[in-house]
């Protein structure tokens, strides 16, 4: 009597087969989930980072910003500093730490977030947001021998880890001070 049946080895390179396939299948998967939460985090941050940076250098309708800097009045410390801008304006950026915030007051008005977007936080590199040189390009700490403010600016999501589905950006500006 013949019977058709599958023989032991076919049934393993059978299993062996879908589980060869399961395991790329699932790899891929993870891949393009992962990215697809990834990608608009990192977008996102790219964004807060440049509106941040823009606000900052070249100001919006409110303040005009750093480009127009007629003098550096004080620096209070690596996150925070006040300056006066072409339309006499006093103009103070402070960078709370705590909580990854930055703000902007206008002639000691109040606080105001730039640029606002939840979840996000930013940062300075090594904790510096603000970097101050004087006419021979040695760091200061003195408001009236400021003439160039570097701006190095990460602004992130939770980590900032690719590894945790969360989104990085890191920018730097410098700007010329009369």
């Amino acid at each position: 009597m013949d019977k058709k049946a599958f023989t032991f080895i076919e049934l393993i390179m059978v299993i062996a087969i879908i589980g060869i396939l399961s395991v790329s299948g699932a790899w891929i998967m993870t891949y393009f989930v992962q990215n697809s939460v990834y990608i608009p985090n990192q977008l996102n941050t790219d964004m807060v980072a440049n509106e941040a940076l823009k606000i900052m250098v070249e100001g919006d309708s409110a303040a005009k910003g750093l480009r127009f800097c007629q003098a550096v009045n004080t620096i209070t410390s690596n996150n925070q500093f006040t300056f006066t801008n072409q339309a006499g304006q006093a103009i103070v950026y402070t960078l709370n730490t705590g909580t990854g915030i930055l703000y902007r007051s206008i002639n000691g008005g109040a606080n105001a977030q730039i640029p606002y977007y939840p979840g996000v936080s930013i940062t300075g590199q090594s904790g510096s947001l603000f970097t101050y040189y004087d006419a021979s390009e040695a760091v200061t700490a003195v408001a009236a021998n400021v003439r160039r403010i570097a701006i190095n600016l990460i602004a992130s999501t939770g980590s900032g880890s690719y590894n945790d589905w969360q989104g990085q950006s890191t920018q730097s500006t410098s700007i010329a001070v009369k």
